[in-house]
Order: structure tokens, then sequence, then C-alpha cells
């Protein structure tokens, strides 16, 4: 892969547990009620449907514990942006060290 980082998409890294070749682990993060309302938006489920999906995945807390950089995903799509270049900074002065 190219670039002066990668970041690879593992949606169950705690689940499963950190792999050798995982320098970093990043959480993009939003209240609960935040991730039932977009289950149920986006998967047409019910709010039990969402409640259970989360529930079989670490808790918040636990993905929290285990992540050393977070992005905070509860507010406005506007919002993200920021939040995303200013961790794109980090990464690149991250890699250039290495």
């Amino acid at each position: 892969a190219g670039g002066p980082y990668q970041i690879l998409v593992i949606p169950l890294l705690v689940e499963t547990g950190r792999k050798p070749i995982v320098d970093r682990v990043l959480v993009v993060d939003c209240p609960e009620s935040a991730q039932i309302e977009r289950l149920m938006r986006r998967d047409g489920a019910t709010e039990s449907e969402a409640r259970e999906a989360l529930a079989a995945q670490a808790p918040r807390e636990t993905r929290l514990s285990q992540a050393d950089d977070i992005i905070d995903n509860g507010g406005p799509p506007g919002a993200l942006a920021a939040r995303v270049a200013s961790l794109d900074g980090r990464y690149r002065t991250l890699a250039a060290k290495t």
C-alpha cells in the first residue's frame, strides 16, 4: 500500500484481539443513542434489533479503553472533517518518524 500510513478497517478488532501488524487503534465513536438511531435508519431495523446488534459487539467502554486515538462522530457531519484532518496530520507526523 502506498502513502505515508495505512488504515485497516477491522470492525471486530477489540473482540478478536490486537494483531501484531497494528501499531495504533483508532475508534470512531458516537453516543449509543446515535448508534441506535443510525442502525435503525440505515438497516430499517427496529430499536430492539438495533440494540441487539450493539449487544453483540464489545461494550463502548471497552472499545474506548483499547483506543490509541478516538474520533467523535456524534455531531453534525461537517464537524467530522476537521477531526479527521487533525488526526491525519498527527498520523503523518508519526509516520515520518519511523
